[in-house]
């Protein structure tokens, strides 16, 4: 038994050892706070009015071939943005995205995860399919956190660790 431990022991080392080397990124202005992996950058923008933070992979490759895009974001829920309402539209196809492959509400954490696949045209006509992870943190009812993790659905799983990280350490920080 113990030698089955100390043989295990170092592959479970390796496998957390990519989350233990990620660093904790907290934006005041947003109030939100998520893992950033290793080489992977944060860049504050604003699109629409909203502060938007985006986290940026560290290779050009990943950014052009995979398409990566994260962003993180708070704003104030729309009028009837609950949880379940959010799950419900999700788990329900619309335009171009897919119903979601899971969409599961943790009501006690305030927090729905979702995970859907999108379609869109590109230059010449190119059908892109999209892989999504989204995660949305309520907090009262003035105030919610959204992160989406996105890539080509061809190379979603070659990043979906380094992604996961952040999405699914999404939190809405109190005030």
């Amino acid at each position: 038994m113990l030698k089955t431990l100390f043989r295990c022991l170092p592959l479970s080392l390796a496998l957390l050892a990519p989350l233990v080397q990620a660093a904790v990124y907290t934006d005041a202005v947003s109030r939100v706070r998520f893992n950033v992996p290793p080489g992977w950058k944060v860049r504050p923008s604003v699109v629409d009015g909203q502060r938007v933070l985006r986290v940026v992979p560290p290779k050009a490759d990943q950014r052009e071939r995979a398409a990566i895009d994260v962003q993180v974001f708070s704003r104030k829920p729309g009028r009837g943005d609950t949880l379940a309402r959010l799950a419900q539209k999700y788990r329900r196809e619309d335009d171009n995205r897919e119903a979601a492959n899971f969409a599961r509400v943790n009501s006690r954490s305030g927090r729905l995860v979702t995970e859907y696949r999108d379609g869109r045209f590109v230059s010449n006509r190119l059908w892109i399919v999209r892989h999504n992870l989204h995660v949305f943190q309520l907090g009262d009812k003035k105030r919610m956190a959204e992160a989406r993790c996105a890539a080509n659905a061809s190379e979603f799983k070659t990043y979906r660790r380094q992604m996961e990280a952040i999405c699914l350490s999404l939190e809405l920080l109190k005030r």
